[in-house]
């Protein structure tokens, strides 16, 4: 079931009724009831593999509960951890390991390597609801939390449907109390209206723009030998409007409808494009794994006994100054080696998603003492400047979606040649056009994209930690009828240019396949 379909839209329809009209203490198991459900929608599979990671998840933190010695609950929180994510990779990754897909296929009676086991097992949102348990396991090991001793409420953790394909991300902790407070939530029209409006920019920004971005995009990436020159960044460009309206587009739908059953999750996108450094750009893009990774993986690492051996090495070696440094670049190299692997398990993504950042960001470090220096020399205060950081910034990303949107390295590589290639390939309009992005096509892109430029220019704020103005709030500030006249353009605009309906095939969300 996709998240942009009439298909859905009756399904949290029902879901809602159903929430509002049992007794509040009933509601949270139509919560269940309903991701189970949706979980079954999407594959027997995907249900499954829900189910297992829950078991796991439930056994992993009640063993790793405080109640247990500590070499029971060390063993017990690392095998479970272990079994969770080798799940992950077995399904996920399979491929990679070669031979041993091949013995996989075997075993499973299957020849043909399109139609494999594993690749048709695959769960949907896998990778978002696997590290999402891991989290709990960890976090009852570290105490940060009381292991659930009701399996049910494990399960709606792992299983909660608006977030199991694409996130956002989210801990226990946070996840629980929001499930309490929606016990004593009364029904409010307002509310039900705010989060039909972020739905609705959700499919906007899906339908309207992604779906449309995607023709030059599949293009240009499909035949980069015919297609060379200005065609390469120009594909480029248009894949990241793709993929930050697709991505952020199902953010919107996500978080709208749980905002409907009275259940905030976080925000998982600050307005990325406006960031005047990589390091601020992950804190804008895809913020609850970033979170995640850095909480669960990266400050456990630095201080691991190993990392901190090699802090007090490096500054004996190199002095405190300097040698502070090192465990903090290793820490780095394996937070972004993780979530370039994360990303798709292949070395593309491990460079374009991931060792690509972190060369960026240990370079802005080094450079950071000569950068304060000459700053206040070029006027860094300045609007001007502002913006060329952020256009530098964002030229910097445009360089890692080369290897994320390629199939293989290769490809990325032969991609980057294809601008030079024979002199390059001069644009022009018939060779554009032939993806189907004709000049109608290119004034609705053209004025969609400026209004999610717009938009986010007035939900930005500098600092990178608070939270981004609310559209909603200021529209209803200005009285129900612009609300509600914003609503109706954002139904009817999706409604006769969005890419949808018989014979067209939306693509699923790209995290979604992630």
């Amino acid at each position: 079931m996709s998240l942009v379909s009439s298909l859905f839209l009756v399904f949290v329809a029902a879901a809602l009724l159903l929430y509002y009209v049992v007794p509040k203490n009933f509601r949270i198991w139509i919560v269940l009831a309903a991701s189970l459900a949706f979980a079954a929608f999407l594959g027997f599979y995907t249900l499954l593999f829900v189910i297992i990671s829950a078991v796991l998840c439930y056994i992993g933190g009640l063993l790793s509960g405080p109640s247990k010695k500590n070499g029971v609950r060390n063993a017990s929180a690392a095998i479970t951890i272990v079994i969770n994510i080798a799940l992950l990779c077995a399904v996920k990754y399979y491929n990679v390991l070669g031979l041993a897909a091949e013995r996989l296929n075997l075993l499973f009676g299957a020849t043909d390597k399109t139609n494999t086991f594993f690749l048709f097992a695959v769960p949907v949102g896998m990778s978002f609801y696997v590290l999402q348990t891991t989290g709990y396991i960890l976090d009852c090991r570290w105490e940060k939390i009381t292991p659930e001793k009701n399996f049910l409420k494990v399960l709606l953790f792992s299983s909660y449907f608006p977030q199991l394909m694409s996130g956002p991300m989210n801990t226990y902790a946070n996840l629980s109390s929001e499930f309490e407070k929606a016990k004593t939530v009364s029904f409010s029209f307002d509310r039900i209206f705010d989060g039909a409006i972020r739905v609705a920019w959700g499919f906007f920004k899906k339908l309207v723009i992604a779906e449309r971005a995607a023709m030059v995009v599949n293009m240009i990436y499909a035949d980069h030998m015919t297609y060379t020159g200005w065609y390469v960044p120009l594909g480029v460009f248009f894949f990241a409007i793709q993929l930050y309206t697709d991505f952020s587009g199902c953010m919107e739908v996500v978080i709208g409808v749980s905002h409907m059953f009275g259940i905030e999750l976080p925000e998982n996108f600050n307005c990325p494009f406006f960031s005047k450094t990589v390091k601020e750009y992950w804190r804008r893009w895809h913020i609850t794994l970033g979170a995640w990774l850095r909480d669960y993986l990266m400050y456990p690492v630095l201080k691991s006994e190993p990392l901190i051996k090699i802090g007090d090495w490096s500054k004996a070696k190199f002095g405190k100054k300097n040698g502070k440094k090192v465990p903090t670049y290793i820490a780095l190299l394996i937070l972004w080696f993780a979530v370039g692997y994360w990303h798709g398990g292949l070395w593309n993504y491990v460079i374009g998603s991931g060792i690509l950042h972190f060369i960026y960001i240990v370079l802005g470090m080094i450079f950071e003492p000569v950068s304060k220096k000459i700053r206040p020399k070029i006027g860094a205060d300045k609007l001007y400047f502002r913006i060329f950081q952020s256009v530098r910034t964002f030229i910097l990303m445009l360089t890692g979606f080369v290897f994320f949107r390629s199939a293989t390295v290769k490809d990325a590589v032969d991609m980057y040649a294809a601008i030079f290639r024979q002199g390059g390939a001069a644009f022009n309009w018939e060779g554009f056009s032939s993806s189907g992005m004709d000049l109608a096509n290119l004034i609705v892109l053209t004025a969609a994209v400026l209004l999610v430029a717009a938009v986010d220019a007035y939900k930005y704020v500098p600092s990178e930690d608070a939270e981004p103005k609310s559209v909603i709030a200021f529209l209803r500030s200005k009285g129900i009828v612009l609300l509600w006249a914003a609503f109706m353009v954002l139904v009817v605009a999706t409604l006769i240019f969005g890419r949808y309906g018989l014979g067209y095939d939306s693509g699923s969300f790209i995290y979604a396949r992630i």
